[in-house]
């Protein structure tokens, strides 16, 4: 969720998710319908029709594709590559499907922290969308290309971008396919420190979510509400939304959404000096991190705890966390991860008095 956390990729990429199937409009429904509730459930659905042999190539080609697509919702970036990689090798998806495969490989790299492919990706995806006159999945590659350009320090491009992109999308009837177009939206306008427009759309968002009632996407809209909050460190406000972010991920039962609101809801409580409820959550978030199937949360999570060891300068704990942290962020190609570690291991073996391996890391981070 980190990084969590933004969602408009997502954007009318499943309007017109049909495939040829047996009934395959009922299933395009149901699983549809099902990704607005469970997606867990969908990408395990869509495994077990992989390996059914009736299937044709062109068929498994674009349910690949949605398979990428529910990987990002589901923060597995791992199977983005895979299921969008193996969908564009088949040579079979046309223009329609080969879009939505680019939008997720670019959505991939931006979990990765690999912020030059996510530009590269996203502008292919752009520019196949431009060339084949697809205005929907030009808004979805318009947004990615925007958030990658900020990452990249071109915020007045990024900025063009976004101006195209909500002309279009306040036109979009109130439906799951603008909830998480506006909630994308808010992402951008968040990191491009807009917190008001952010708050806004944020809040437009989670309005459409609660008349759809799912626990799954409300826990995601609360916690981006308490990031934008915690951008200008209104942790009070930022906690308040973090919890109901919880609270919803309990009611399905999500382990992945569960970990991320902790570990969130663990540093607003050290900022407000509440250490004992800090650690507590944290420890919660671990288990509940350990017990998903998101590599990802489990690198954020203990990066959070090394962060709180630190402050509190329980240096040898942070020490030994972050060398398991590291380990998971270099055995799942999370580069930017791996270089944050890094650079804060550095930091606890100088506390430490271990002035070479200080400088060992320090040198390491900066190779990446």
């Amino acid at each position: 969720m980190k990084k969590l956390s933004y969602w408009f990729n997502i954007l009318l990429i499943l309007i017109n998710s049909s495939f040829v199937y047996a009934n395959s409009q009922d299933l395009v429904s149901r699983l549809n319908y099902q990704l607005q509730l469970t997606p867990q459930a969908v990408f395990s659905q869509i495994e077990v029709l992989l390996t059914n042999d009736e299937i044709s190539s062109l068929e498994k080609a674009k349910l690949m594709t949605i398979q990428a697509e529910v990987s990002y919702i589901i923060d597995r970036p791992e199977n983005i590559f895979r299921y969008s990689n193996a969908a564009i090798n088949t040579g079979l998806l046309n223009d329609i499907w080969y879009t939505r495969a680019l939008i997720s490989q670019s959505r991939g790299y931006f979990q990765r922290g690999q912020f030059q492919e996510y530009f590269s990706t996203a502008n292919l995806a752009v520019l196949k969308a431009e060339e084949s006159n697809l205005l929907n999945y030009k808004i979805a590659a318009l947004v990615e290309r925007a958030n990658a350009q900020i990452f990249l320090g071109e915020k007045d491009k990024a900025t063009d971008d976004l101006i195209i992109a909500i002309k279009y999308l306040e036109l979009f009837p109130e439906n799951f396919d603008k909830a998480m177009a506006l909630e994308s939206y808010s992402y951008a306008q968040k990191s491009l420190s807009n917190i008001q427009t952010a708050i806004k759309y944020q809040h437009e968002a989670i309005l459409i979510y609660e008349k759809i009632d799912s626990p799954h996407y409300l826990s995601i809209g609360y916690y981006n509400l308490a990031r934008i909050y915690q951008m200008n460190e209104d942790w009070e406000a930022a906690s308040q939304w973090m919890l109901k972010s919880y609270q919803q991920s309990l009611t399905d039962d999500n382990k992945l959404n569960q970990a991320f609101s902790l570990t969130r809801l663990s540093e607003y409580q050290n900022h407000l000096g509440n250490l004992k409820q800090a650690k507590k959550y944290l420890k919660k978030a671990i288990v509940a991190a350990d017990a998903s199937s998101s590599e990802r949360v489990k690198i954020t999570v203990r990066k959070n705890m090394a962060n709180i060891l630190f402050q509190n300068r329980e240096f040898q704990a942070c020490r030994d966390l972050l060398i398991e942290s590291i380990s998971f962020a270099e055995a799942f190609q999370m580069k930017q991860d791996e270089i944050e570690l890094l650079d804060k291991l550095s930091q606890t073996y100088y506390q430490l008095g271990d002035f070479k391996n200080a400088y060992l890391s320090l040198q390491e981070a900066s190779n990446h």
